[in-house]
């Protein structure tokens, strides 16, 4: 395959010419370079280029449904794929969009917008956002982006305004922590789940209070965000991110509506709209989470409900298991809070757990944070992850080359933490127990992914897995962004000009990739295919692994990849004995390399017949072999035996010689003295 020119790599979909050398660093945003594009059908349209950092997973998966929306309150997107912007980065994933005209909205309200009032300022916002969220929310999506840098005047008379890109990047990961609902807003930026359309709502809610105030609370500093965390934890999220603001009873009403912190109580787009055709009610702002009778005060700081506790606990893992055990952490639970099935099973963990430190005990603490806040991100270490964010900081912790995030997510799974959670959804609940019971088993299935270790699995195999759309982040093939097996295939034959014998072709990133592109759900059906065992074995494997890809897009010819694959099965031709068919091997390897062929080159030196027929013809050799060295020895022997034979008779002839000899001169003395 030819490799692309530098206006090729930019065009996406045929038709969109991204163009790197002009920069619009007034749309980029903390994960996106934006830049200019031109559409070469129609050269009049405005049009901007959101190109995702190397390093962040996408949603792309989304593209086909969020470019279907033609919705005021939402940007149009017009496209997306990938591009290589030629800065040395490799490939990367671009979405187009329209340019918005009237720059950022949270710029202007700062500057300009002083004079709106409330009721002003939720016409302006709630009602062209709240449609564009139910429009993104029918294509069974949530936007997930809800931020002020990333909502703009579409025209350049600032009248009206539509929300930005939301595929570029990870779920959530570019909301400021007030905008994330509590449970997630203490997760990582990266590990906050896909949510849904109670968090789109939720975050439409602190965007508009924080357009009130013209501030995002919580951003000036970490002090700042935790202690905002802290105050929403014990008294709710509309008390904290209103902070004794005054707002009309209407506005006030609406802002309980979407702050509440019961999701099932939260206003969503049926309320915002009745809200603003004049239907006025008052949301509801209580928490529902279970009150303590007493609190738990942990580093002085008094704790009422158990997700309160649950992050403080987690924020001091040093500390927190002995001040688990030593409070009896599972009393308080049962007594206080009055969860005594809650409190049984935190007793059980500690009971059964290891507590004298080490990874033990990690695991330990960590059931105990499963078991105390199970509505809230799975904790481990300095890791803090929803159960629908595990994709996503996977990804990140792959690409960002974070080994102790990695080691302590498969720890997650492998520790069933998130089977943990679920194992305390409320019993009289059919419908969320089911679902429960379907995400336990899926969470089975990938704890089996990370247990398993041979190529094609362990947190490799989750990575793509819970990703569908990740492109290989083998250092072999990243840069050229290979999504599918195809793809893969051609990048590796493009690295195969620039790879020395000692690189392996495949790693563990490739095996774990087609493994998931092919389905393959059992390590049972990989083990005959990438053996280990010898250097030979290991050979084999990657050329039968990459033949099984190869053998579901046959049209895909790689002669350069067969070419590297040739070059390294020197050990798996030595392993056969026959000289004639090592000679012969070597031959029709060097014959069918330039077909591209894999499957003919596995056929040539992985053959059962061939291997039966070169089993057999050694072991007849080895038994010929060990027959003739048997009668060797037996003509040796034999050959010894009669030598010493002709020895003795040779030294019986000798002494009878001697002896007669000795008769005649004892005979000649005796008669001749006498005469």
């Amino acid at each position: 395959m030819a490799e692309a020119t530098q206006g090729e790599a930019t065009i996406v979909g045929g038709r969109y010419r991204v163009m790197p050398e002009i920069r619009l660093e007034e749309f980029d945003r903390t994960h996106i370079e934006a830049f200019a594009v031109e559409d070469m059908r129609d050269r009049t349209r405005s049009l901007i280029g959101l190109v995702a950092r190397r390093g962040r997973p996408v949603r792309d998966e989304w593209m086909s449904a969020i470019r279907r929306i033609d919705q005021p309150g939402l940007l149009r997107t017009i496209d997306g794929g990938v591009v290589d912007p030629g800065d040395g980065q490799g490939k990367r994933y671009a979405v187009i969009m329209e340019r918005p005209q009237g720059g950022r909205v949270m710029d202007w309200l700062r500057a300009e917008g002083q004079s709106l009032d409330d009721l002003e300022m939720s016409r302006l916002l709630l009602r062209p956002l709240a449609a564009a969220l139910k429009a993104v929310h029918d294509v069974r999506t949530a936007h997930r982006a809800i931020a002020p840098d990333n909502l703009y005047f579409v025209d350049s008379a600032r009248t009206r305004i539509a929300l930005g890109d939301c595929l570029c990047g990870p779920p959530g990961e570019s909301q400021p922590v007030a905008f994330e609902s509590v449970e997630r807003a203490a997760a990582h930026p990266a590990g906050r789940g896909d949510g849904g359309p109670r968090e789109d709502f939720f975050a439409l809610g602190a965007l508009f209070a924080a357009a009130l105030a013209r501030k995002v609370p919580g951003t000036e500093s970490p002090e700042a965000a935790a202690d905002l965390m802290l105050r929403r934890l014990e008294r709710g999220s509309y008390v904290a991110l209103t902070d004794r603001a005054r707002f009309g009873s209407d506005v006030g009403g609406l802002l309980r509506g979407l702050l509440s912190d019961n999701a099932e109580e939260r206003w969503g787009f049926e309320e915002v709209r009745a809200w603003l055709d004049g239907r006025r009610s008052i949301g509801a702002m209580h928490s529902t989470r279970p009150q303590a009778a007493r609190a738990f005060t942990f580093k002085g700081v008094d704790h009422s409900n158990t997700m309160s506790l649950a992050t403080a606990l987690a924020q001091h893992w040093r500390e927190a298991l002995r001040v688990v055990i030593e409070e009896k952490l599972d009393g308080w639970v049962a007594r206080a809070i009055g969860d005594e099935r809650r409190g049984s099973m935190i007793a059980q963990t500690i009971s059964a757990g290891r507590t004298d430190g080490g990874a033990g005990a990690d695991a330990t603490l960590a059931r105990v944070l499963a078991a105390l806040d199970p509505e809230g991100p799975l904790r481990l270490r300095h890791v803090s992850v929803m159960k629908d964010g595990l994709g996503t900081l996977i990804a990140v912790s792959f690409l960002d080359d974070d080994r102790d995030t990695r080691q302590a997510l498969a720890e997650m799974l492998v520790e069933g933490l998130p089977i943990t959670s679920l194992g305390l959804v409320d019993t009289n609940d059919a419908q969320r127990r089911r679902l429960a019971q379907s995400e336990m088993a899926e969470f089975m299935r990938l704890r089996g992914f990370v247990a398993e270790t041979i190529m094609g699995f362990g947190l490799e195999r989750v990575l793509y897995d819970l990703n569908p759309t990740l492109p290989c982040l083998s250092p072999l093939v990243a840069d050229a962004y290979p999504q599918t097996v195809p793809a893969l295939l051609m990048a590796l034959d493009q690295r195969a000009a620039k790879a020395g014998r000692g690189t392996a072709p495949v790693d563990r990133h490739i095996a774990a990739f087609i493994a998931t592109k092919l389905g393959i759900s059992y390590a049972g059906a990989l083990k005959g295919v990438v053996r280990q065992d010898s250097e030979a074995s290991e050979r084999l494997s990657q050329l039968n692994l990459l033949s099984l890809a190869q053998e579901t897009q046959p049209q895909v010819l790689v002669p350069a990849l067969s070419r590297w694959l040739v070059q390294r099965l020197g050990p798996v031709v030595q392993s056969y004995g026959a000289k004639t068919t090592r000679a012969w091997m070597e031959k029709e390897l060097e014959r069918a390399v330039s077909t591209g062929n894999l499957n003919a080159l596995r056929a040539i030196v992985d053959n059962p017949d061939r291997r039966m027929a070169d089993d057999s013809g050694m072991a007849a050799a080895r038994t010929t072999h060990a027959q003739l060295g048997m009668a060797m020895r037996r003509y040796d022997e034999t050959r010894a035996a009669r030598r010493a034979e002709a020895q003795h008779f040779g030294r019986q002839v000798a002494a009878m010689v001697g002896y007669t000899l000795l008769l005649s001169v004892l005979a000649a003395l005796t008669f001749g003295s006498v005469g």
